[in-house]
């Protein structure tokens, strides 16, 4: 383990994975964007690996606002963050959605995907498996996986790497052998210690992204789609300057019978 100071804050990294984000960090200053996967079940240790990478990466500079609760968040910060900044998506509440739900967010992961490439951001991605996640969020666009889990007495720490060949591997094996993790051997395997700079701030954040999550669960499939399409119909009505059912039912992908009935509607959101 490597001792670090960053912007007040003792680190201790692992050597090897010091050398892997020096070089994101050196892919940043030419201008690229760099994309990288945590997983790990629920509890291993994985946002606290999260909080050590991206406080390196950024020197210390990131703040509450750089953590999302899922991608609907990450939009709206998105928009408020400098280019070269660093952004954390923490869905590991996504393991109580559905399908459904899971897929709506990586829909919106891959938009998120493109806007950063253009701001040569950080983006770290935090999921309850790799094997959730579709092929071009888990091969094409991310450079590395650490796979975080805890030993045989439960206690947290530790990780394994796998580079961007290996993470392939790993996922097209693992795909067809019941998500398992057994194949590739990892490049390497590391520790981390405790580190929690946000405190109560990203607790009351977590609490927040868990019951919303469990709210979210009470739907079926199909309410989701319907509650989604209705707000984003309220939403089209009220700013922009589409008026007819037609102009609306292309936007929202919805025929005109139902649109004609949902205006007049009200929109139930859960919460």
């Amino acid at each position: 383990m490597v001792k670090v100071e960053v912007n007040g804050y003792s680190l201790y990294l692992d050597g090897k994975l010091k050398v892997k984000l020096d070089n994101i960090k050196k892919i940043m200053k030419k201008g690229w964007d760099a994309v990288i996967l945590l997983d790990g079940m629920e509890g291993s240790g994985k946002s606290t690996l999260s909080f050590i990478c991206g406080w390196y990466i950024s020197d210390g500079k990131i703040t509450i606002n750089n953590i999302c609760e899922g991608s609907e968040d990450a939009v709206k910060k998105l928009e408020k963050l400098p280019d070269g900044s660093l952004l954390i998506i923490d869905e590991g509440s996504l393991m109580f959605s559905s399908k459904e739900v899971m897929r709506k967010e990586q829909r919106t992961l891959i938009k998120i995907l493109q806007v950063i490439r253009q701001k040569c951001m950080c983006l770290i991605i935090v999921s309850p498996s790799i094997f959730d996640l579709n092929k071009y969020i888990a091969i094409d666009r991310s450079r590395f996986l650490l796979h975080v889990y805890t030993d045989k007495d439960l206690n947290r720490g530790r990780f394994s790497y796998f580079s961007q060949k290996k993470k392939s591997f790993l996922y097209n094996y693992g795909k067809k052998h019941f998500n398992s993790y057994a194949k590739p051997r990892a490049d390497f395997v590391g520790r981390f210690t405790k580190f929690d700079p946000f405190g109560e701030e990203y607790k009351e954040l977590k609490r927040k992204s868990l019951a919303e999550a469990f709210d979210v669960k009470s739907e079926t499939p199909l309410q989701v789609e319907r509650r989604t399409k209705k707000e984003l119909l309220q939403r089209i009505s009220r700013s922009l300057p589409i008026k007819t059912l037609k102009q609306l039912s292309e936007v929202v992908e919805t025929n005109r019978v139902i649109l004609s009935k949902w205006k007049n509607e009200p929109v139930i959101v859960n919460k």
